[in-house]
């Protein structure tokens, strides 16, 4: 399997991203990469996450994976922070992250 190398860290198929962002709420999606290509770019796809609630507008999700959703994303591995980033769009940043790992999340109906 290939793997991409950081200063901070390895990128390589099936690793898992997380996003959060989101104003007045949080909103968690996971991404988990489904191919690597050259020595910076990745092609990733949304994937489901489990939830679970604490109380009624918020909880921990964790990712789902190979439960996957939406269209895959070509995107660049940003080398510049304390674990591989990639841009999903101008306002969602999402980390490599643990796919065990809880990422607690908010939500207003």
């Amino acid at each position: 399997m290939e793997a991409l190398t950081f200063n901070n860290g390895t990128v390589s198929v099936g690793d898992v991203f997380v996003s959060s962002w989101g104003y007045e709420q949080t909103n968690v999606n996971f991404y988990q990469v489904i191919s690597v290509h050259g020595k910076k770019t990745v092609t990733v796809q949304e994937i489901r996450a489990s939830v679970l609630l604490t109380c009624s507008m918020s909880g921990y999700k964790t990712p789902l994976l190979n439960d996957f959703c939406g269209e895959p994303l070509k995107r660049r591995v940003r080398d510049c922070y304390s674990v591989p980033a990639i841009e999903i769009e101008s306002f969602e940043m999402a980390y490599k992250t643990q796919p065990e790992e809880k990422h607690e999340f908010t939500s207003y109906y």
